[in-house]
Parts: structure tokens; C-alpha cells; sequence
């Protein structure tokens, strides 16, 4: 009877997710924006769920890897006008690598509470840099505008908002498929057991301090991911990519689909870009409203809605035994 009920639970998503792609192809254009901007948001949560979901390392850093990223891209094709993608992204995700190499080997050194103080002074100072520094190279608060979608060969255009939109679905299948490998494997497991017992880990044997170095960078590869598409995606970058409110929205994002759960990025994603797509557009005062919704979440489900989920289906499993 299980296998049953699992069998059509699976003929029952399929039929959902073939029912959703083809229907994209005749949703408004809003919709479609709508969505491509959410699947990349849930890209970028899920780099900072691997960090502090699932590794125990709150930052307000992240914002620097998906900015760092966006403008790689940004000054690539304006500046450089280097068209092949492929080439753009690898010099891009070759930046994240670099940065996130160099700020985890100093952040690492402190923990909890300080760890997230000096993610925040990273993320700021490479906002700075960005700001400064190199303005004749990012424009400053113009940021830098009208950078075109990509070519990747073979006749395949992106230049339509649906032929983009599956081009981000595809890239966040990958994404989330090597999410779940990592945390099924066993450095997932043993970056869980640091979350909740350093102390033991090491006694252990483990190298506390390497696995936490490896899950840094690849948190920030994740999240220059999403800043690659997104250059792409909005054609445009400005310095509040890099600016660490952005990083608390990925961790508001995350706490609201649910902390340290596969779909938990995916959830949050949707449920705050819908939330703000919907409020601002009765108030101006949606950033106030959407903190309260916040608040709320936090006090009453700490899960999250990917927890909420879960322990729904529980209580049904529960009732029909």
C-alpha cells in the first residue's frame, strides 16, 4: 500500500512540474520575471543555508560573493567585451574562490557571535572598495547598466524572458542537485556534527577548522552563482549587491522557508520576493511590513515553512496509522 501511495505521490509531482513548464511559455511576462528572479534567490539562499543551516556560521558576508560575482560579469562584458559566457563565469566564480579563500582563512579564526561581526567588516569593505576606490571601474552608485544577455553557442538565445527563465531552471537543478550531494555526503554529515558539537568533532579527530574553510568557499561559490545569473538576468549592477542588508535578506529568506532544510531556500525565496512583489504594490511601506511577517515566522515558526510542511505531513502520516 506504501509503495502505492509513494508511486502516485511521484506520477503526481511529475505530472505538476510538466504541467508548470509548459505553462511558462504563456504566463505574463511579470510572471515570468517573477519566477526567474526567485529561482535565483534560492540559489542564493542556499549558499548561505550551507553555511549557517548546515554548518553553524552565521554571516552577514554573502552579499560580497553574489556582488563580487554580478560585478565580474558587469565589467567583463561593458568593459573588456568578452562575450563567451562560459569564459565570464569561470573568471567570475575564479573571483568568489579567491575572495572567500583569503576573508575565510581571517574570519575563521573567531567564532559565533564574532564571526558574524567580521563578515559584516568584510562585506563592508569590499562594498567600500567598490564604492571608491574602484569607481572609474564599477561607476559607483550608477553601477554599471545594459549588460546583455548571454550566447552559449550552438543557435541557443537567451534573449527572451521564457528561453532565460529555463536556462536559470537548469542552472538551479545543477545547483541543488550538488547541494543535496554535498549534504548527503559524508563531509555534509560531519559539517552537521561541527554545528552541533565542535568540541566532539575534534575529539573526534576531524579538522574542525578545514571542513568549515571548505564549506565557506563553497557557500560562496553558490552564492557567485547566483550573482552571475542575476547580472545577466537584470542587466544591470549597482553597489547594493554588495551592501550586507542584502546578506540579511538571504538570511531572512532562509529562516523563513526553514534553516538547515534541503527546500528551505526554495520556500523562502518564494515566499519573500511574492510577499514583497505583493505588498509594494499597495504600500510603500512594505520593508516594515515584511519585518513584522518576519517576526512572526521567528516567534511562532521556527521552522520555517519547510518546517510547517513537515510536520504537517507527519501528523497525516500519523492519522492514517
Amino acid at each position: 500500500m506504501s509503495r502505492v501511495r509513494s508511486s502516485w505521490k511521484s506520477i503526481l509531482s511529475a505530472a505538476v512540474g510538466a504541467a508548470f513548464l509548459l505553462l511558462v511559455p504563456v504566463l505574463p511576462q511579470y510572471a515570468v520575471t517573477l519566477a526567474t528572479s526567485i529561482i535565483i534567490y534560492s540559489i542564493y539562499v542556499s549558499s548561505a543555508n550551507l553555511l549557517t543551516g548546515y554548518t553553524g556560521l552565521v554571516s552577514l558576508g554573502q552579499a560580497m560573493f553574489w556582488g563580487s560575482a554580478a560585478y565580474s560579469v558587469a565589467i567583463l562584458t561593458s568593459k573588456a567585451q568578452i562575450t563567451n559566457f562560459y569564459l565570464v563565469a569561470l573568471i567570475g566564480l575564479l573571483v568568489v574562490v579567491l575572495i572567500s579563500a583569503f576573508f575565510g582563512i581571517l574570519a575563521l579564526r573567531v567564532k559565533r557571535l564574532y564571526f558574524m561581526i567580521v563578515t559584516f567588516a568584510f562585506g563592508h569593505v569590499v562594498w567600500c572598495i567598490a564604492m571608491y576606490p574602484m569607481q572609474k571601474l564599477t561607476r559607483g552608485y550608477d553601477g554599471i547598466k545594459d549588460i546583455a544577455r548571454p550566447e552559449l553557442g550552438l543557435s541557443v538565445s537567451l534573449a527572451t524572458g521564457v528561453s532565460f527563465y529555463y536556462f536559470v531552471l537548469i542552472v538551479a537543478v545543477i545547483c541543488f542537485s550538488v547541494f543535496f550531494l554535498i549534504i548527503r555526503s559524508p563531509f555534509g554529515h560531519a559539517i552537521v556534527g561541527i554545528r552541533d558539537n565542535e568540541h566532539r568533532m575534534a575529539a573526534l579527530g576531524y579538522n574542525t577548522l578545514l571542513y568549515k574553510y571548505i564549506s565557506y568557499i563553497l557557500s560562496a561559490v553558490f552564492s557567485g552563482v547566483a550573482g552571475i545569473l542575476f547580472a545577466y538576468f537584470n542587466g544591470y549592477v549597482n553597489p547594493s549587491e554588495l551592501h550586507w542588508l542584502f546578506s540579511g535578506d538571504a538570511l531572512m529568506m532562509m529562516f523563513i522557508g526553514g534553516i538547515g532544510t534541503f527546500w528551505g531556500p526554495l520556500w523562502g525565496a518564494l515566499a519573500y520576493t511574492g510577499l514583497r512583489y505583493w505588498i509594494s504594490s499597495y504600500t510603500m511601506y512594505w520593508f516594515g511590513i515584511e519585518g513584522i511577517i518576519f517576526i512572526l515566522v521567528v516567534l511562532f515558526f521556527r521552522g520555517g515553512i519547510a518546517g510547517f510542511v513537515m510536520s504537517v505531513q507527519k501528523r497525516l502520516k500519523w492519522q492514517r496509522h
